[in-house]
């Protein structure tokens, strides 16, 4: 017996396009390195509480391993300023 898929969702890959509205957002050419470190902590903490939520503990972890990086990232250049 196999299990079906669910939904039809593929992994993106290098060649896939930004959608329009992402460009202005996560450009490389538009956000410095901590504003996309500022952005990634957001982000990961959001992931993350969906990720507790779904009993995804490791991914969880993972994710709050991620933001707490991200949020080292921008205190270092704080203090570097």
């Amino acid at each position: 017996m196999t299990k079906a898929l669910r939904g039809s969702r593929r992994a993106s890959s290098a060649n896939d396009q930004p959608r329009a509205e992402e460009k202005g957002r996560l450009g490389s050419s538009t956000m410095t390195p901590v504003e996309t470190a500022r952005y990634v902590a957001e982000f990961s903490a959001e992931l993350s509480y969906l990720a507790r939520k779904a009993n995804l503990d490791l991914l969880a972890y993972l994710l709050d391993m991620a933001r707490l990086e991200a949020i080292r990232t921008v205190q270092t250049d704080a203090k570097d300023d």
